[in-house]
C-alpha cells in the first residue's frame, strides 16, 4: 500500500516506469492508458478507463495508482 503521497511525489516515482514503457510499447499501443502501481511499479495497459482501473484494483485494492496516456505529448490523465 502506498503510504499518502503527493501528486507529485507519485509523478516522480512513476515518471520512470512510464518512459521506459513508452520508448517500448509507444507504437504498438499508441493512445492507450497506462496505470502504474508506484511502490511494486507493476504496469497495466487498456483503451477504457474503468476496466483497466478495476483490473489494477483487483490486483492491489489498497494501492493507489498514476495513470499516463501513451502518446508523443503524455499528459496525466488522472490520478485513481
Amino acid at each position: 500500500m502506498t503510504a499518502k503521497l503527493s501528486r507529485e511525489e507519485l509523478d516522480r516515482k512513476c515518471w520512470p516506469v512510464f518512459e521506459r514503457l513508452r520508448a517500448e510499447l509507444g507504437a504498438s499501443y499508441r493512445d492507450w492508458l497506462v496505470v502504474i502501481e508506484p511502490e511494486t511499479q507493476e504496469y497495466f495497459l487498456g483503451q477504457d478507463d474503468y476496466e483497466i482501473l478495476a483490473r489494477a484494483r483487483k490486483k492491489h485494492p489498497k494501492s493507489v495508482f498514476f495513470t499516463y496516456r501513451l502518446s508523443d505529448n503524455p499528459a496525466v490523465d488522472y490520478l485513481c
